[in-house]
């Protein structure tokens, strides 16, 4: 199987596609990095296929349309493709592009999340988690997932846990992960939650004899990101305090933050990172801050879904700590999200079957 995957270049639309190749062993994955001349042309070019994306289109016209949005260098790589069995993407931008070479190469279009304006209705396979499913115009057509797809799995993280204990010769105790994300239209981080929380880990850190690892997002205020610097780096028990611009001599902290965690605690505003820990296998605290408005967004229904299926567990600040506690001397594990898992089984289902 020959996967060709469209990337727009952000880090967490990345996540996604790389999480399916990865469970996919026997593909071979050819990856492009798609890049528009400008950003109006991008647009456009979503408006066209918005409107036109269920027409019989000449190939002419295709290339006429893909060497005028895009740079010469994404048009060259895309040309010089001669077979495929599955284009897929991640991500609006990419969305139009992948409808259009899977016209070219004859091959199978597979989107992850729904793709705006464009939407998934000309897709051969959409893979949609459950904040999106109401959004679906065709329905034969859907994965239904839970969360969103992600190279994260507990056999993945175990193996690299032992490693790194051997690497690092860490002690045996427990270890939090905290994974902080930022401001959204919906939520945000404020320095009163930034002090509450480097409260808590101090005060847990010293009862329980825990180690904290802390890593904070591009979305993370700035002020938030110094208080915690300032406040819980530098302690004995913070292990790692790992920023997006830190460097590390570790390969992937994030993933060495996951892999080492007995206890995930991470904020309910990044959904993909949610998803990720989720996916680990590990306990997981899903962390209410600070709301800006009056209605829960409509992630805070599927975060409400995993708990009742005992994936996650939610709690707000002032519970965090009797959180800690309790997910540290309990026996009873999280059951890690398979979202993965279920996607790459319908492609799979998409490529046998005619």
């Amino acid at each position: 199987m020959k996967v060709v995957v469209l990337s727009d270049r952000k880090p967490g639309h990345y996540k996604q596609s790389l999480g399916i190749v990865d469970k996919i062993p026997e593909c071979q994955a050819v990856w492009l990095e798609i890049q528009f001349q400008r950003k109006w042309r991008d647009n456009l070019l979503r408006v066209f296929m918005c409107v036109f994306g269920g027409a019989s289109l000449p190939i002419f016209l295709i290339h006429t349309l893909l060497r005028w949005s895009l740079i010469p260098a994404s048009y060259h790589a895309l040309v010089q493709l001669q077979t495929a069995d599955i284009i897929l993407s991640t991500g609006s931008s990419v969305a139009a592009v992948n409808l259009l070479l899977g016209r070219i190469l004859g091959a199978k279009t597979v989107t992850c999340r729904r793709p705006s304006p464009v939407g998934t209705r000309y897709f051969d396979l959409a893979i949609l988690p459950m904040i999106s499913w109401h959004q679906a115009s065709r329905k034969d057509n859907i994965c239904r997932t839970i969360g969103v797809p992600n190279p994260i799995s507990p056999h993945l993280l175990d193996v690299k846990r032992e490693q790194l204990k051997e690497e690092l010769h860490l002690s045996d105790c427990p270890r939090i992960g905290v994974l902080l994300g930022g401001i959204d239209r919906h939520e945000t981080i404020t320095i009163d939650d930034a002090e509450w929380l480097s409260e808590i880990c101090e005060a847990t850190a010293e009862r329980m004899n825990v180690q904290i690892f802390v890593t904070t997002s591009r979305r993370t205020p700035s002020d938030v990101t110094e208080h915690l610097i300032a406040t819980v780096k530098d302690t004995d028990w913070c292990l790692f305090f790992i920023t997006p611009d830190t460097s590390s001599e570790l390969a992937d902290p994030y993933q060495a933050i996951l892999a080492l965690s007995d206890l995930l605690i991470v904020t309910a505003d990044s959904f993909s990172m949610v998803c990720e820990a989720a996916s680990s296998g590990r306990s997981v605290a899903v962390l209410t801050l600070s709301h800006k408005g009056v209605r829960p967004p409509k992630r805070y229904e599927v975060y409400r879904y995993m708990e009742e299926n005992s994936i996650v567990n939610r709690c707000r600040l002032d519970e965090l700590e009797t959180h800690i506690i309790n997910s540290l001397i309990s026996d009873v594990s999280n059951k890690p999200l398979e979202d993965t898992e279920t996607a790459v089984e319908a492609i799979r289902r998409l490529v046998v079957i005619p």
